[in-house]
């Protein structure tokens, strides 16, 4: 039986409050250690995708929770087309 691990990290998305749009939020014991790597990302109603991780852009300690939390900038996927359809 495969017993399911429970990951050390969390990715969300965040506003880019400098620059506009979006950022990936990642909280975790190494959340500075993810730059060019793909991780699954939660959106607010819970489901998940991969995002490509680019550069990082900020890393410490969130005020609030007091964990450890990085910011990156991420390589924007297209969205999801469906099959062309005959006009």
């Amino acid at each position: 039986m495969t017993a399911k691990i429970e990951r050390q990290h969390k990715a969300t998305y965040a506003r880019d409050k400098k620059k506009g749009g979006y950022l990936i939020r990642v909280e975790g014991p190494f959340s500075n250690r993810f730059s060019a790597r793909k991780v699954p990302v939660t959106r607010k109603d819970n489901t998940e995708h991969e995002e490509a991780l680019d550069q990082l852009i900020w890393s410490g300690k969130d005020k609030e929770s007091g964990k450890l939390v990085a910011l990156y900038t991420f390589i924007p996927q297209g969205a999801d087309t469906e099959e062309d359809v005959a006009f």
